[in-house]
């Protein structure tokens, strides 16, 4: 309920039922829907009788409930017999041990949610008498209410509630900090923490912390402070670690609350995963990682890993604002190819860059390259005769340690035909040297002449260059 929707529920003597919070109490008619007291300020009602009952004669705000009149309170009321009720509606934060206290003249009564807590209604005169209770508020909203009467001469009227402080009654922690906030600055290269007001009436002060991402051990960063805004000391030398940080809030019985929800940050924004593709016929590798959003984002580079000078180094293809890069064609050789993508703040600090490959970093992409690469060499081919048909022998002298093949492939047709059909294709035994494959075809004796010819072709399908083809035939028999 808004403050001007709670007021208009306030109209008039009579006691109404309101729900604030989600706790229903009893709150004071006010006789002017246009009264809006500041937050935790008493709303005050005045009345011409002791019941407080019919129209308010005023209402107002009252900053304390400290009054002594010696006649008439306020315009057109009267100076005996009078009412005057005060009525505030407030968040207790956690709550705990709390003292409610009150010195009057004839009748005052104090009430926390409804319930009469302080009740001294007698006809007193002049004379002043005081009472206190020691209660425990539970945490959140809650709303307290004063009611004071004077039926003759002077009217004096004290109240007051305040947290208990001692850590002998007190062991209640106080909230969490809400609202934590963050802002890096790039040139400063320091990270400011800010943060909303607690609600703790017993609030001693805040503490910050930090603790670099992947470790368990919380730094202070600063143990006490009044203020609601740090801004922490550290420059990190690399300037590329990011942290999380949280407030902690402390009250003046030393109890401390747990921290609030953890914040990161992030000095360089980051490439949090890299896809990457091969197209066959254009032979280039596309790269896509997200975009990033963060306002001190400036570009990325694009290194590969290629060797240099006889040594692999990481070599930058270039920049970019986007999202996608696309490489120049790159050998079809099935090797696997490194690719990184490095960030840069506004503030000119990039991504550090080790010159080693990292399996594990998001920013890092190991992607197989197909093999398009065939076998260098032909194999020879010999022709012989079989039971039935034709030997045809395929070998190949390649020293086994530098072979580049894993089978033989050989192929027939008959003499002028367009259409080759293969007779052979299978693997052969490494431990042979020179490695070799044969078979025999069926072939007919009938003057009929086939050509014969062998390649080679490796795991990825690509086929060596042919052997000369050797023409055989079976005269009739």
């Amino acid at each position: 309920m808004s403050s001007k929707s709670l007021v208009a529920a306030l109209g008039g003597g009579v006691m109404s039922a309101v729900v604030l919070g989600g706790l229903v109490v009893v709150a004071p008619q006010a006789a002017a829907a246009g009264v809006v007291c500041p937050t935790n300020v008493p709303m005050r009602t005045f009345y011409n009788n002791a019941s407080f009952s019919g129209t308010p004669v005023k209402t107002d705000c009252d900053a304390t409930v400290a009054e002594s009149w010696a006649g008439s309170p306020a315009a057109g009321v009267a100076a005996n017999n009078f009412g005057v009720r005060w009525w505030v509606s407030r968040d207790f934060g956690s709550g705990g041990p709390f003292t409610f206290a009150v010195s009057a003249t004839d009748g005052v009564r104090v009430y926390l949610d409804g319930v009469r807590k302080i009740d001294l209604w007698a006809n007193t005169g002049d004379t002043a008498r005081s009472r206190s209770v020691n209660l425990t508020v539970p945490s959140g909203r809650h709303t307290v209410r004063v009611d004071h009467v004077n039926w003759s001469g002077a009217a004096k009227v004290n109240f007051s509630y305040a947290p208990r402080t001692s850590a002998t009654y007190d062991k209640v922690k106080p909230l969490a900090p809400t609202g934590v906030a963050t802002a890096y600055n790039t040139t400063s290269r320091r990270t400011t923490v800010s943060w909303a007001g607690n609600k703790e009436m017993d609030l001693a002060g805040y503490s910050l912390h930090r603790r670099a991402v992947g470790s368990g051990t919380w730094t202070t960063v600063t143990a006490s402070t009044t203020a609601r805004s740090f801004t922490d000391p550290l420059v990190n030398p690399d300037d590329r670690t990011p942290y999380y940080y949280e407030v902690r809030a402390r009250d003046k019985a030393g109890n401390t609350s747990a921290g609030s929800a953890d914040v990161i940050v992030r000095p360089l924004p980051v490439v949090t995963s890299l896809t990457g593709t091969f197209d066959k016929a254009t032979r280039k590798v596309t790269l896509k990682w997200p975009l990033n959003t963060e306002a001190h984002f400036d570009h990325y580079t694009v290194l590969s890993n290629d060797k240099v000078d006889g040594s692999y180094v990481w070599v930058p293809l270039g920049t970019t604002k986007g999202n996608t890069w696309t490489t120049a064609p790159v050998a079809a050789d099935g090797e696997t190819r490194h690719y990184r993508v490095l960030v840069t703040n506004d503030g000119g600090t990039t991504t550090y860059n080790p010159n080693w490959l990292d399996a594990t970093a998001l920013n890092e992409l190991w992607l197989e390259i197909p093999d398009g690469i065939a076998p260098a060499s032909a194999p020879d081919l010999t022709l012989g005769s079989c039971a039935g048909g034709v030997r045809a022998t395929a070998t190949d002298w390649t020293p086994a340690p530098i072979r580049d093949f894993s089978g033989f492939e050989i192929t027939r047709r008959a003499a002028g035909a367009s259409t080759w059909s293969v007779v052979l294709h299978e693997g052969y035994d490494p431990r042979l040297d020179p490695a070799e494959a044969t078979v025999c075809v069926p072939q007919a004796a009938d003057g009929v002449a086939y050509e014969y010819r062998a390649s080679t072709y490796d795991e990825a399908g690509n086929h060596s260059p042919y052997s000369e083809s050797r023409t055989a035939t079976l005269p009739l028999g």
